[in-house]
């Protein structure tokens, strides 16, 4: 597509009525969207705990949960236990509890237990359902025990078929709708507010079926071209990851050096002056002889942190650098003869979850990093400063 072609594409797209309606609906204030939270899991699970607490202060009391229980004691997965049950249980009594044992959302009383694992985007990973089930056997041995897989189709478990009922996004949508219908009158504006948004969130984010949805697709049907040419050119989580961490890096005083895309690079001011700048090209931009590195690995959910002494020309001794780094506890023998890499260490990072967490979950993740990454960055700007002397004569 060329640049006149673009142009009159997205002429025809701002005349289209339907873009219009799109653009005002999109517009619509809504607290999950502000707040970039509308397809992070925790997030869900805690505003679907708030509704389950009857405690709580939305002041719906034990509406939600009744409905929510009736709707899980009625699988036949729960012999012990029916949705007729309900009604004569105390519902004030129960606690709701986030993230115990790692369990998304877990509902209890003296005698019941219910298990909630919530799936929003993520698939199930490692045996955690059967960890789950096994973890709340064991505490709970006297309990009646259930267990619920929550999903926005309503999806079985892949491994846990017969011990876990699925329940839909779509039973939580129809149940705050009756509620919301019936006592609206008597819940503070701002409740309503909140339970419509996420009303909305879910339909519109999770399950594709609000009218906005729908309208979107008609108007992709009608731009499709224009919309293909976009999200081909459209920057990915990795690009917003990176902003992020060159903001962090130069926050601790640190130089940016030369990048790529999946290649943070960085150095000190006292290192910096210390360091060849080779004459010829050696793949980096600027051409630095010695760089920190952060190889980002998004796909391992990983990042692997390095010292890098880059090839050089033949003005410079990079084998002599390497020998005073090979001097700093912990750092060894280079990997390869023309990169010399005498320092390496893998961190974990979630580039997996990248859109699920903000922005500062992901300034705390690295900043984490950073702090394991500091005492070598400072180790190495003393041998350089303590070989001062011969580091300039080696760079002039």
């Amino acid at each position: 597509m060329n640049f006149k072609q673009l142009k009159d594409n997205y002429d025809k797209l701002l005349k289209d009525d339907d873009f219009d309606k799109l653009d005002l609906g999109i517009k619509n204030p809504n607290i999950f969207q502000i707040l970039r939270i509308t397809k992070k899991e925790i997030r869900h699970s805690n505003f679907l705990s708030w509704l389950l607490d009857p405690n709580q202060s939305h002041k719906l009391g034990d509406i939600f949960l009744k409905r929510f229980l009736r709707e899980v004691f009625s699988s036949d997965k729960f012999e012990e236990i029916d949705q007729v049950d309900v009604e004569g249980m105390n519902l004030s009594e129960f606690t709701i509890e986030r993230e115990w044992k790692n369990i998304d959302i877990l509902i209890k009383s003296d005698d019941v237990v219910v298990c909630i694992e919530n799936k929003v985007l993520s698939k199930e990973h490692s045996n955690q359902l059967m960890r789950y089930r096994q973890i709340v056997e064991n505490h709970f041995p006297h309990h009646t025990k259930t267990y619920v897989y929550l999903t926005p189709d309503g999806y079985e478990s892949e491994t846990e078929q017969s011990s876990y009922a699925p329940i839909s996004y779509e039973f939580i949508v129809n149940t705050l709708e009756k509620i919301t219908s019936i006592y609206s009158s008597s819940l503070s504006q701002q409740v309503n507010n909140y339970i419509k948004d996420y009303i909305t969130t879910i339909k519109r984010d999770l399950m594709g079926t609000d009218k906005l949805s729908e309208l979107s697709k008609k108007i992709y049907t009608n731009h499709k071209e224009l919309f293909d040419f976009i999200y081909e050119h459209k920057p990915d989580v990795l690009d917003e990851v990176r902003e992020i961490f060159e903001k962090l890096i130069k926050k601790r005083g640190w130089v940016l050096g030369s990048q790529s895309r999946r290649y943070l690079r960085f150095t000190t001011p006292e290192i910096s002056k210390l360091t060849y700048i080779n004459k010829n090209s050696n793949g980096w931009r600027s051409r630095e002889s010695f760089l920190f590195e952060f190889q980002l690995q998004s796909e391992k959910d990983r990042i692997n942190f390095k010292s890098v002494i880059s090839r050089s020309d033949n003005n410079y001794d990079s084998h002599r650098l390497s020998d005073m780094l090979k001097e700093i506890n912990n750092f060894k023998e280079p990997i390869g003869k023309i990169w010399l890499v005498n320092y390496s260490k893998i961190e974990k990072f979630p580039f997996s979850r990248a859109e699920e967490i903000t922005s500062t979950e992901i300034e705390n993740y690295f900043n984490k990093i950073l702090d394991k990454c500091a005492p070598i960055v400072q180790k190495v700007e003393d041998k350089f400063i303590s070989n001062r002397a011969e580091l300039l004569k080696m760079k002039s």
